[in-house]
């Protein structure tokens, strides 16, 4: 009888694991100049398309951000142009090229509405998306936000967020997670031959990497393994599209006017601190709602998963 149990034990966590893998479906949207990697996730017919950040990254980071919600919504991601799953060469690689990627998406969907949850670079998408787009985006979430309204590169990416990422670079407790691989000698490697000659490994060379890269988009580095992205998953090319973005920008009217729009940002987020600029950006603007998650980063569902999910949900219904 024991044997028995554990047979069908074993044959239902067999089952569940396999109906777990078969819960999604990939595709790709085919466009003139590349193959847009898509997935699908979840049954619901409320679709969310999900839009990460980069440019060059990769949507599988993404899928942590929507943890526990497929049950409430249809949700499709994709890697955008010149990212890891949809290569191009970089003629094909603009701004405009990629909002419109989103639109042929929307089309292949057949989607008559469609909401959105943009992430870091992938919000500056979103708002542009919004724009051109401004009866098709009933619902637009932002998190890790880009400022809305800019009349330079530099009023984005500003000294004073300059100044942001080296606080948290420099924060004490990302210090006392430095100071093994430092105590190992790694701030004298000048080869990856000197690996041999240390007392460092190069899963070392890798958790120091992924210590720096936590440091800047999240505010527990604690919970730096469960960042995701990087390395391998970023395709630093892609970032040619930032050369053909028109930086004089203003999106307030189109995020307030056309669609229901919420900001989740961090108060650690690199981008802008405690949301400072962000709140002085969109006085007078009522529908835009700023929602600003305490003792969190870029990446604000590692953070604090659970009020990240309060809030996107919110934003999302």
């Amino acid at each position: 009888m024991k044997t028995f149990i554990a047979f069908m034990l074993i044959l239902f966590q067999t089952t569940f694991l396999f109906a777990q893998d078969k819960d999604y479906s990939e595709w790709y949207l085919q466009r003139e100049d590349v193959d847009i990697f898509v997935k699908e996730l979840g049954a619901k017919k409320d679709t969310v398309i999900v839009v990460h950040g980069g440019f060059g990254a990769n949507h599988d980071y993404m899928i942590d951000a929507i943890k526990g919600l497929k049950n409430k919504f249809h949700f499709v991601l994709y890697d955008q142009r010149g990212s890891l799953l949809s290569p191009t060469g970089k003629e094909n690689l603009t701004f405009q090229k990629n909002v419109e990627d989103l639109y042929e998406l929307t089309k292949a969907l057949k989607l008559k509405k469609v909401k959105l949850l943009c992430h870091s670079m992938g919000t500056l998408i979103g708002m542009e998306f919004t724009k051109q787009h401004p009866s098709l985006v009933t619902n637009l979430v932002l998190t890790g936000a880009l400022i809305p309204k800019s009349d330079s590169l530099q009023s984005v990416f500003s000294k004073r967020q300059k100044s942001q990422v080296n606080v948290l670079m420099n924060r004490k407790e990302v210090r006392k997670h430095a100071q093994p691989y430092k105590d190992k000698g790694i701030d004298s490697l000048k080869s990856i031959k000197d690996i041999e000659r240390s007392r460092l490994t190069h899963k070392d060379l890798t958790g120091y990497w992924r210590l720096k890269f936590a440091a800047v988009n999240i505010y527990d580095i604690t919970k730096t393994n469960l960042l995701k992205g990087g390395r391998a998953y970023y395709k630093p090319e892609a970032s040619a599209m930032s050369e053909t973005v028109n930086w004089d920008y203003d999106y307030r009217n189109s995020m307030n006017d056309n669609t229901k729009t919420m900001i989740i940002n961090g108060a650690f987020d690199f981008l802008d601190f405690d949301g400072k600029i962000y709140h002085s950006l969109i006085k007078g603007y009522p529908n835009i709602q700023l929602n600003i998650i305490p003792d969190a980063g870029h990446n604000a569902w590692i953070d604090k998963p659970r009020l990240f999910e309060e809030y996107l949900v919110k934003g999302l219904e």
